[in-house]
């Protein structure tokens, strides 16, 4: 029971809860002996002081009715359940409030307390009296003065079983209650357990179907408490998992695909080479093709390594102040025939003529490079780029606009994922392996700069930020 949380969870609160009734139980008992013990001697004091008033008064008037005295303190002892005796002066027992006590009538105490309330004190004990009851009682002597002369004693006996007996009646009726409360937390703690525990023992299920490769396997949500919130930490998590998948997929098909192009290419042309099919004269020309196809590949690895290098933190920044314009020029410079070839207009828009930033300049040439390059890429034949740099307090915005075809907004979130690309078809990209955009994002990031790209009226723009050198 006790290797599952369940038995846990439900062995533990049953035993905090059993515990404290225990505790309970017990401290409630002791309070309530104390308490009606307490009770008793407050209402005999109370019935006592009216008695030696009452007999005071008649001394006062001379009018002594011992019978009437004698009623009284029948009813009250009916009342009070308590044997009450008047003693006179000298210590002897003259009225008593039951007639079986009759026979103490006259005889002298010799209980040494008794002395005290002769004295004038109230006193209260506990025990036999003496050796006058074979039970313990709980008796009250109030002393019966006037004009400050004591004049006998009244004491009132009560027997301490009989306030025991109702105590274990309270007691019984405690313990019914407790005991009913302690089944009705069995049930709960039953319920509330099982409550807890069987979403964990459903996520320790599905957890083992997606171990398998199985990640569109869901769990249910109930409430919006902490266990539901894990629930759709989970579903995020199985989620997250079946994207990494798809992504896995989608490298797999496109290195496969990249790879297998120029590899095709180079077999083909180094097979005609050697076999003849291609004569001495043409063999420069397939060889430089043979040449680019390598350089190609050589690319790919590249991007890889180095992108593995970035989000692993192995390629330092070596940050340093340098002209932006000047790097974007360069970075033109490398894209003029491409830009002329699709008879691109082309905008350059710089904020002054001079701008300092401080950054890795080699890194952040890469990122112009490939935001360029994508551009280029997806912009129409005769159509239009802007590259465009604009001052925000201490930093460059640096936008490069195409006129293109938007981004469909469900491909937004996921264009800075490795081996992403958004034109599945190749007819756009056919060399591209779906990195430059994660590389941009992750070099961006490391410099602790950031990236958007927004979908525009007239077409596509990436805006990246750089920190100025001022």
């Amino acid at each position: 029971m006790f290797k599952t949380l369940f038995g846990k969870l439900f062995t533990a609160y049953m035993g905090i809860i059993l515990g404290s009734f225990v505790l309970l139980a017990a401290i409630l008992s002791q309070a309530f002996e104390t308490y009606f013990i307490k009770q008793k001697e407050d209402i005999m004091l109370e019935q006592g002081e009216k008695i030696t008033k009452q007999y005071a008064k008649a001394y006062y008037t001379g009018i002594m009715d011992l019978d009437q005295l004698r009623f009284e303190m029948e009813v009250l002892d009916k009342y009070l359940d308590s044997m009450i005796w008047i003693v006179d002066a000298n210590g002897r027992i003259y009225v008593v409030s039951r007639t079986e006590n009759k026979s103490w009538l006259g005889q002298k105490l010799t209980y040494e307390q008794i002395n005290e309330v002769f004295e004038g004190k109230i006193v209260t004990i506990k025990g036999n009296f003496g050796g006058y009851f074979k039970d313990p009682v709980l008796t009250v002597g109030y002393p019966i003065q006037i004009d400050g002369k004591a004049y006998g004693a009244l004491f009132m006996h009560t027997p301490i079983p009989e306030i025991q007996r109702t105590v274990k009646e309270l007691y019984k009726i405690t313990l019914l209650c407790l005991s009913l409360s302690g089944l009705c937390a069995f049930f709960f703690i039953y319920y509330l357990s099982r409550r807890i525990t069987n979403p964990l023992k459903e996520m320790n299920e599905v957890a083992k179907v997606i171990a398998g490769g199985d990640f569109h396997k869901k769990l249910d949500i109930v409430g919006y408490d902490e266990v539901a919130e894990l629930a759709s930490s989970f579903n995020y998590m199985a989620e997250e998992l079946n994207k990494l998948e798809e992504l896995r997929r989608g490298f797999i098909a496109n290195i496969s695909h990249d790879l297998r192009s120029p590899l095709t290419s180079i077999k083909g042309f180094v097979q005609a080479i050697l076999d003849g099919t291609i004569p001495p004269e043409k063999q420069s020309k397939y060889l430089e093709i043979v040449l680019d196809e390598t350089r190609r590949l050589t690319k790919m690895t590249n991007d890889i390594m180095d992108l593995t290098k970035m989000e692993s933190g192995q390629m330092e920044l070596k940050k340093d102040q340098f002209e932006i314009n000047d790097v974007i020029r360069i970075v033109l410079d490398r894209f003029e025939q491409r830009i002329l070839d699709k008879k691109i207009d082309l905008n350059l828009i710089l904020a002054e003529e001079r701008t300092m930033v401080f950054a890795d300049r080699e890194q952040i040439q890469r990122v112009i490079y490939n935001l360029l390059d994508n551009a280029v890429k997806f912009v129409p034949e005769a159509g239009k780029i802007w590259i465009e740099t604009t001052l925000s307090y201490n930093k460059v915005l640096i936008s490069i606009k195409n006129n293109g075809e938007g981004i469909p907004q469900e491909e937004l979130l996921y264009i800075w994922d490795r081996f992403h690309k958004g034109d599945k078809s190749r007819g756009k990209d056919k060399t591209g392996m779906g990195l430059g955009l994660s590389i941009v994002k992750q070099i961006l990031k490391n410099h602790g700069e950031s990236i958007k790209v927004e979908n525009q009226e007239d077409g596509v723009a990436f805006i990246f930020t750089l920190e100025l050198k001022i």
